[in-house]
């Protein structure tokens, strides 16, 4: 596959899923506050234990791009740990075992962000090719 080939086929899967975390996320936060009925939280949960597993067992996933995990390790390398734990939490939370607070809303935009500065960093890459 040709760089330019590979380049586009990582901005296209690192963009849906920035969309499709993104769109899932503000649906929780409409539905937290009130705005909307019931948001995916298994798909949200799907996602968060997704990256969770990639980053404790570095093993690439076809539902999270490498490039979104790498992001988040390199922004939270010194927390790691901290990170593995508040993304199980969130886990649960979203699976109905706990609430869903701020700082599951705080763990679902840091994936969010990581995917949109990745799909951003992709779409520089392909452009200057």
């Amino acid at each position: 596959m040709s760089d330019i080939s590979a380049l586009s086929h990582d901005y296209e899967a690192t963009s849906q899923f920035a969309e499709k975390v993104n769109t899932a996320v503000l649906n929780l936060k409409k539905k937290l506050s009130g705005l909307q009925q019931q948001p995916d939280l298994e798909t949200l949960a799907g996602i968060v234990e997704a990256v969770q597993n990639q980053l404790t067992d570095s093993t690439p996933s076809a539902a999270v791009p490498s490039e979104v995990v790498v992001r988040l390790r390199a922004e939270h390398q010194r927390q790691i740990g901290y990170l593995v734990d508040d993304l199980n939490s969130a886990q649960e939370a979203l699976r109905g075992k706990s609430p869903v607070d701020q700082n599951v809303i705080r763990i679902l935009d840091a994936i969010c962000d990581a995917a949109d500065a990745s799909a951003s960093a992709v779409f520089r890459r392909l452009r200057r090719r």
